[in-house]
């Protein structure tokens, strides 16, 4: 990280002729130390950005309390710094989550992450970071959740208890119980898995947004006949509503279809969507 803190800040202009002010170094550094980042913490972030860079001459003008346009200015930040990101193989992306976390939000939960733009490079940054046993047990909960599961969730216990099917790794060692669950919490702390709340009591687990973001070639380059992209934005989708029309049938992300309309409507047929109570089906 160091290094391409360094090479960042020995940028000059980008393509666009831009200057990479100091403003847009600290945005790359803020997401670049977190690595992943909610909305309201990029939203918070980029605020304290401003307020601290807004008295400099060159610094846009903009009022911190005008919600729309402190937006406008965390879509400037990306858009500059991901061509200042290029030449080191990184960029960064954002989506909303599949599936609310809590069916009580109001809204879809916003994600920024800083990722490597080639699926090896996606992999290795897992490495440095992780053990292979516990990377090995994330595999197999990726596996099961796709080729499994009609839902794209599962149970804690079922998932902890996958590390049973383990060992096959450089360290040729297996979690045990205790370590999976422990290896469970750091993957849903880090990101890379999701607890959902159930319409009963408890929780289910699915992949989070960050392993969906950062591992979307490995993803492809696996699952490939398993998996859906959404009619609007063209990215995987685990979970989605799908089109009624069986001569239609294209898949939704529900953020992307969910937008508060009465009646959201298939954007290639028309056909109505049905969003209540949507699971994600295997082809």
């Amino acid at each position: 990280t160091s290094t391409r803190e360094f090479q960042i800040s020995m940028f000059g202009n980008n393509r666009k002729g831009d200057k990479f002010e100091d403003w847009n170094k600290a945005y790359v550094q803020m997401i670049m130390s977190r690595g992943f980042m909610s909305g309201q913490d990029m939203y918070r972030g980029v605020k304290s950005i401003c307020e601290t860079y807004q008295n400099h001459q060159r610094f846009p003008k903009i009022d911190t309390n005008d919600r729309e346009g402190m937006y406008e200015m965390i879509l400037d930040f990306k858009e500059k710094a991901n061509i200042a990101l290029e030449p080191i193989q990184l960029h960064i992306k954002d989506c909303q989550e599949e599936v609310k976390q809590n069916p009580d939000n109001e809204m879809y939960t916003q994600y920024y992450v800083m990722a490597p733009m080639y699926e090896n490079e996606a992999v290795a940054k897992l490495q440095r970071v992780y053990g292979d046993p516990e990377l090995e047990w994330l595999k197999l909960v990726c596996t099961h959740l796709i080729e499994n599961t009609e839902d794209r969730v599962g149970n804690q216990n079922e998932l902890i208890n996958l590390c049973r099917e383990g060992g096959n790794n450089s360290a040729n060692k297996k979690l045990n119980v205790t370590e999976a669950d422990k290896a469970l919490k750091t993957f849903i702390d880090d990101g890379y898995l999701v607890k959902i709340k159930g319409s009963r009591k408890g929780f289910k687990i699915g992949l989070g947004s960050r392993f969906i973001m950062e591992m979307d070639g490995w993803l492809e380059k696996n699952f490939e006949e398993e998996l859906n992209k959404c009619g609007v934005c063209d990215r995987i989708a685990l979970i989605y509503t799908q089109c009624s029309n069986r001569k239609c049938e294209v898949r939704f992300h529900l953020p992307c279809v969910d937008k508060g309309r009465k009646d959201p409507k298939c954007n290639r047929c028309r056909e109505p969507l049905k969003l209540e109570g949507v699971a994600s089906k295997r082809s």
